[in-house]
């Protein structure tokens, strides 16, 4: 039950803490998709937190390394263990409970947004595929008659972008092929599904910070980090010139899609301060494993600290 305790603990501290650290990070120099791995890495660890706890409460002896855990806080095992069996079983079934409930309200929040965006995109795909054009160079872009900037993408199998002919006719080749490379970051990035899973997580958890907030936050970094491979296409400078023109000119977009997005300043700014390195994806994993071990180590030395006030009332 310690180890159980452990892992509860370091949830709640993710849970809690890791949205206001996770929103500084986003406002520095970090690279965003270090910043979104962090933000998705903290999710993930909650949820596993809390699974891996209500597991190890049905653990029909000692879980494993839960003898170890014992033997680091020695005097809190002491005082758990002169507790009536009947407790912790109560606390096992509660939490199979509230587990299954959740899965329940995951699974029919999913089906439902999966529903309705999924017949939403099949009609505008439909429409889009009549009212727009197809080059040849540029399969997986449709191209609409309108005189406003504006481009999208849309997921799918495949996904496609959909952008206008204002688009093509107010920027530069180099500035079109900037948008359309932060379009097709969007596409092969999977941040449509990203965006979903964190919405249906927001809608489950209302209440808990972490997941209350990632939706807005996880945008934000979605647009940044398809900022970053499209300068990583072009470059940086032409990144900000194409998102200058076209951020007082856009139009508003499904709220199913992922377009040029807002937050201008924040973007324009990122683009001229953030590093480009070519190490990007081992720092995503370095960000995602130190966020997963960080609170499991603070919710050790919290329980230590219980422990010894348990070995300091004993005496």
């Amino acid at each position: 039950m310690t180890l159980a305790l452990i892992l509860l603990v370091g949830a709640a501290l993710v849970a809690v803490l890791a949205p206001s650290v996770l929103e500084r990070m986003t406002l520095s120099a970090v690279r965003p998709s270090v910043v979104l791995a962090s933000w998705l890495a903290s999710m993930a660890s909650v949820l596993f937190f809390g699974c891996s706890a209500v597991v190890i409460l049905f653990w029909p002896e000692h879980a494993p390394a839960e003898g170890m855990i014992d033997t680091i806080v020695r005097c809190f095992s002491a005082v758990q263990h002169t507790a009536r069996p009947w407790i912790g079983e109560s606390f096992a079934v509660a939490g199979i409970v509230t587990v299954l409930a959740l899965a329940a309200r995951v699974v029919f929040f999913a089906r439902r947004q999966s529903a309705a965006s999924g017949q939403m995109q099949d009609f505008h795909r439909d429409v889009v595929a009549i009212v727009a054009r197809r080059e040849h160079d540029r399969g997986d872009v449709m191209w609409l008659d309108h005189p406003l900037p504006m481009a999208y993408s849309v997921s799918g199998r495949p996904g496609f972008v959909v952008a206008t002919e204002g688009l093509s006719s107010s920027l530069s080749s180099v500035e079109r092929d900037a948008v359309l490379a932060h379009e097709r970051a969007h596409l092969s990035g999977h941040h449509h599904r990203i965006v979903s899973i964190c919405d249906v997580l927001a809608k489950v958890f209302p209440r808990v910070p972490l997941f209350a907030r990632a939706p807005g936050a996880v945008k934000t970094l979605i647009e940044l980090a398809a900022d970053q491979q499209a300068a990583k296409a072009t470059s940086p400078a032409v990144v900000c010139s194409a998102l200058a023109a076209v951020a007082d000119a856009a139009l508003p977009q499904p709220a199913w899609t992922l377009g040029l997005g807002n937050d201008t300043t924040l973007r324009l700014w990122r683009l001229r301060v953030a590093p480009q390195t070519r190490y990007s994806r081992l720092a995503c994993c370095a960000a995602a494993a130190v966020t997963v071990t960080l609170p499991a180590f603070a919710a050790l030395v919290v329980v230590l600290v219980f422990s010894t006030a348990a070995c300091i009332m004993v005496a």
